[in-house]
């Protein structure tokens, strides 16, 4: 019996393999490959390419994601408090994954990966596009002993995280535009999804999905479906990216930020502030139930928008955000 997770890990190195051989490694037929191959197409949108005398291979390599490899290149205090690390070749969503687990009592500091998800969200209900083996897909459970209010700027913090990230992979020019999208020269390189439940006073339970642009630029039928002005990190650095030794640092950064909850907020607020996008432009920034133009002003020490609308300043806690580029 061969599994397309199985055959997969035989051609991610994206050279020839003879159906033969394949089926000798498995002890199965050539036609039972044949079948395999088309669920792989199927089920994860790869093409597969097929040659007489040859066999089977991907149009490229891929690097698909590996607990040791990246537990190799883990802090070792991220080791010690982590408590889970999962990786699923497909998934309907991450998300969806950590808040059924955080129901059931799963510990803090639990993550999980995903080659590729299915119904994965952004904001608003939007669908995040990950096409398979592309991308850093990843959600984290975090258990805080605070209320939801006292997490008001989270969002904020995780952002400065993912761009401390990037930094330290050689990717500069990383913004933020409010509250938690990463940009790159005014194009979107990854989003954020916090969601969170708790007492008011204390417990809460919030789980931090992050979708990230690592390899988007090849796939050419699935990038037309996003919907803004988008990058990926590839296309950034004009090179090949290590995904594993990547979601390594992004883990590290993490945990580093959200272990300084609370008690470093003035400092993080300073530091997403130094990463502002939005500051001094004129914006629009939309609601359910009317829009609103303005120029952006930064934001409060609560971590909201502030938007100088006809004279006055108005505060913004939540709110669709777009920068006015024709004044």
């Amino acid at each position: 019996m061969v599994t397309p997770q199985d055959l997969l890990k035989i051609l991610a190195d994206g050279k020839y393999h003879s159906g033969a051989d394949i089926g000798r490694l498995f002890g199965v037929s050539r036609a039972a490959i044949w079948k395999v191959i088309q669920k792989l197409e199927q089920n994860y949108s790869l093409t597969v390419f097929a040659v007489k005398g040859k066999g089977y291979r991907l149009p490229q390599p891929l690097e698909l994601l590996d607990k040791k490899n990246i537990v190799d290149n883990l802090l070792k205090k991220t080791l010690k408090q982590m408590n889970e690390l999962e990786i699923f070749f497909d998934i309907d969503s991450t998300n969806h994954y950590l808040n059924v687990k955080s129901l059931e009592g799963a510990p803090s500091a639990y993550v999980v990966l995903a080659e590729q998800q299915t119904k994965g969200q952004g904001r608003r209900g939007r669908t995040w596009i990950s096409p398979f083996a592309c991308n850093l897909t990843l959600s984290i459970l975090w258990r805080y002993q605070l209320g939801p209010a006292q997490l008001g700027c989270l969002s904020l913090f995780v952002a400065v995280a993912i761009v401390r990230a990037l930094n330290k992979l050689g990717v500069k020019d990383v913004g933020v535009k409010w509250p938690n999208d990463i940009y790159w020269h005014n194009k979107k390189l990854a989003g954020i999804l916090l969601e969170m439940r708790g007492e008011a006073n204390g417990p809460s339970a919030v789980v931090i999905g992050i979708g990230l642009n690592m390899s988007l630029s090849e796939d050419k039928e699935i990038t037309k479906h996003i919907d803004q002005p988008w990058i990926d990190i590839e296309s950034i650095m004009g090179a090949k990216i290590e995904r594993n030794y990547f979601t390594a640092l992004v883990i590290d950064a993490l945990f580093e930020v959200l272990n300084t909850v609370p008690d470093k907020q003035k400092e993080l607020l300073k530091e997403w502030q130094s990463m502002d996008v939005l500051k001094g432009e004129e914006i629009e920034v939309h609601f359910a139930d009317k829009v609103i133009q303005g120029k952006a002003l930064g934001i409060n020490p609560d971590g909201a928008l502030r938007v100088l609308h006809r004279g006055k300043e108005l505060v913004c806690h939540s709110g669709e955000v777009s920068i006015r580029r024709n004044k």
